[in-house]
């Protein structure tokens, strides 16, 4: 790496006593690699999560997932015991509501696929596995934001042949971008009670060569429109 060069390195993932295996999965389902390389691997619950495991060098570009500490655990509980016994747990209800509502305005992590076939594939495994019945039902959701309309013909084309895409799904938030986000209580930074929000992105190339972007739901008009 030069001098002066910065670049993502980690963040560390945990989940809750019971939900490893459905943690991993679901990172799986996302594209992730998982490495058992822990003290003890295979059996004290840590992996390093390569997201792009085609080009890593177990440094850069990562998530680190294991179990929640003794610490956070007796807190979880203490946050879960009292949302239960809560008069005001409509506060956590509308929190909770707006994960799904404007899962932007909530923190999360983001991925951005470089394939849109991939990304086609990734959303079509998250569909089938949240879905009633499925691997991840009751812990996980997505929602779908397409790429606004009428910016570019092949963008427009792609989006509308896409089996992932149902072509009612609101707008994304910046032109070319197609945003969705998965919703769920398996794993996370922080405190875990509340979830958790990933966000998975696949950006078209007139993106690059655009200005920088101007975010947000309503779409302000080109010069001329």
């Amino acid at each position: 790496m030069k001098s002066g060069q910065r670049v993502f390195g980690h963040l560390a993932l945990h989940y809750m006593p019971g939900d490893e295996q459905p943690a991993r999965h679901l990172l799986q389902l996302l594209g992730c690699e998982l490495v058992d390389n822990g003290p003890d691997p295979g059996n004290d619950g840590f992996c390093t999560v390569h997201i792009n495991g085609t080009d890593t060098n177990h440094a850069d570009n990562i998530f680190f997932l294991s179990q929640v500490a003794p610490e956070q655990l007796a807190i979880e509980n203490a946050i879960a015991e009292a949302m239960q016994l809560a008069t005001n747990a409509t506060l956590v209800d509308q929190y909770r509501a707006k994960t799904t509502k404007a899962p932007e305005s909530i923190s999360h992590i983001g991925i951005r696929y470089a394939d849109f076939g991939e990304f086609e594939t990734v959303l079509a495994a998250i569909d089938l596995a949240a879905a009633p019945g499925g691997a991840l039902a009751g812990r996980a959701e997505l929602v779908k934001y397409a790429a606004r309309p009428g910016l570019d013909a092949g963008v427009d084309a792609r989006m509308g042949a896409s089996p992932a895409f149902s072509g009612q799904e609101r707008p994304a938030f910046a032109d070319h971008w197609v945003q969705c986000f998965v919703t769920t209580d398996l794993l996370g930074f922080g405190i875990l009670a509340f979830g958790h929000t990933f966000e998975l992105d696949f950006i078209f190339d007139p993106f690059f060569s655009a200005p920088p972007p101007s975010f947000g739901r309503p779409r302000v008009p080109a010069s001329g429109a």
